[in-house]
């Protein structure tokens, strides 16, 4: 996972923190504390006390337990069912829906990434193939998503056909 990712707590992170809702251990609810405005990782593991390992560990289940989402620029992440994962619905966040075909999102993804990035996809093609769960095409798309706003903004809407077909397979 990159250092430079923000990460955002979600509803259900804030409802831990308020209310001990899911009684997370004292690591969890640390890092959660940290997230009360979205925050790069490398800010989150600078001020934690607890070694740099054992605090990616814990921000990969945050991640997994929906607490925290990967911020999307500004755009609100949801409390995902594939953590990372997104996709748009009515209120402009962005979310993968559990129980899609991973065969074909793959398919879907990597046409997007050959199309819109030409020779530069290689890296997300390699990445999103050695995918086999959600989670993990989760943080790929997150990735695409990133490099389509910097490089493309204007194929974002085709990105979010993408995602919206993958989807449809759920």
């Amino acid at each position: 996972m990159d250092i430079s990712t923000s990460l955002q707590i979600t509803p259900r992170g804030e409802e831990e923190v308020k209310r001990r809702t899911y009684k997370l251990n004292l690591k969890k609810r640390s890092l959660l504390l940290l997230l009360e405005k979205p925050q790069p990782i490398r800010y989150i593991v600078a001020k934690s006390l607890f070694p740099a390992a054992e605090v990616m560990e814990e921000i990969r289940a945050l991640i997994t337990g929906q607490f925290v989402a990967i911020s999307m620029d500004g755009m609100r992440p949801a409390a995902a069912t594939a953590p990372g994962a997104s996709a748009p619905t009515a209120d402009n966040r962005l979310q993968l829906e559990s129980g899609f075909i991973i065969s074909e999102a793959k398919f879907l993804l990597i046409d997007f990434c050959v199309d819109n990035f030409g020779t530069q996809s290689q890296g997300f093609v390699d990445e999103i193939g050695a995918c086999s769960k959600e989670q993990a095409l989760g943080f790929c798309l997150a990735k695409v998503f990133a490099a389509a706003q910097k490089q493309c903004p204007d194929r974002l809407p085709l990105l979010l056909d993408v995602v919206r077909t993958i989807n449809d397979t759920a």
